[in-house]
Parts: C-alpha cells; structure tokens; sequence
C-alpha cells in the first residue's frame, strides 16, 4: 500500500517563484536608492552638526534599529604602474621584484608590500634600509626615505554606514510591514511598472 503525499502544486510554485523575483528586483533597487539617500542625508549632518548615527523608529515610536556612519579609508593606490615599476626597478637594481612584458610591473606581492609600508607613513614615502656588508659589519650606505612616483594616497573605501538591528526589532519591522505601517515607506515596492516611485 503506497500513501500518497502532499505534493504542491507546479502553479503556486510558478507564482511564488515570479512574485518573488519581481519582489528582490525591486527591494535592489529601493535598497540602494535609500542607502544612497541615507548617506548624504547623515554625510550633510555629520558635517553640520556633528551626527553620525540615527535611530530607526517605527511610526507606533518603537525604535528597531541603529544606522551608524562609517568613515571611508585613505591609502596609497598605485596610479601609473609604469612609472611605479621603473622606480622599483631603479631602486632594487639586484632583486627580481618587477616583469618585463609590454610594460614593466611589480610582482604583486611586492607592490602590497610597498604599498602597506606607504599605508604605514600615511605618503606615498618608502624608507631603503642601510646597506651593510655582511663580511665587515659596516655600513655601507645610510638609509634613504624615497618618494615614490606613480603612487598617491587616495580613498580605498567609500564612507559608508550600518544598520545595527535591536533585540526583537526585525520581528517589529516584519509586523509593521505586515499590518501596513509601512505602506508609505515601501510603496515603491508594489507601484506599477513606468509610475514614480
């Protein structure tokens, strides 16, 4: 005797597939159209007044979450690798540190090295260690701070900001989708195709 299972229909799982692609489709794009307008909006308030979070509170005045401001990054980021690789080059006559094709480059382990030691100086600035001959211990050459060209120090990330959720804040954001609370906030996610969002 063979007992028949529940087994769900291919026309509910057609729908609900389609709905929700439709659905991430269009929280990608709410998402990112927030973020970017969350961001000027705390970049224009940390440079006002100083802010640099905001609490997320829910219309009932519950609040769910925490959005915090990340300051972005500078380092140094090679801008012209042929003129980087001929300084390594000229520099470290003797070491195997750069490749000949086209255009000379720094192996890549070499240029994070440099490039973490800049990061360190805070300049596109490397220091050459003093030269010592290993048979009489004396120093042959004094060490030389060199700038290097074809490196600036420029943003390596963006400012940014989190969201920090509360205890229980996901689940009050749920209901609050759920009963409709949020309608105003998330009508772009049901507008029609072609209406303003």
């Amino acid at each position: 005797m063979t007992t028949e299972q529940n087994v769900e229909s291919l026309r509910d799982l057609a729908i609900e597939a389609a709905t929700l692609k439709l659905l991430a489709e269009r929280v990608a794009v709410a998402r990112k159209d927030a973020q970017a307008r969350t961001q000027r909006a705390l970049d224009a308030a940390a440079a006002r007044d100083g802010v640099e979070r905001i609490t997320a509170t829910l219309p009932g005045g519950e609040t769910v979450a925490t959005i915090s401001l990340r300051k972005g990054e500078t380092g140094p980021v090679v801008v012209d690798e042929d003129t980087f690789a001929r300084w390594v080059r000229a520099t470290f006559p003797d070491e195997q540190w750069t490749e000949t094709a086209i255009v000379r480059r720094v192996k890549a382990w070499k240029a994070a090295e440099l490039l973490a030691e800049m990061a360190a100086a805070g300049a596109a600035r490397v220091v050459v260690a003093e030269q010592v001959d290993e048979q009489t211990g004396e120093v042959i050459a004094d060490a030389v701070v060199h700038d290097v060209p074809g490196v600036a120090i420029r943003p390596t990330r963006a400012r940014t900001h989190a969201v920090t959720w509360r205890r229980g804040g996901k689940d009050a954001t749920a209901e609050a989708w759920r009963t409709g609370a949020l309608d105003g906030q998330l009508a772009a996610l049901t507008a029609r195709e072609g209406d303003a969002a």
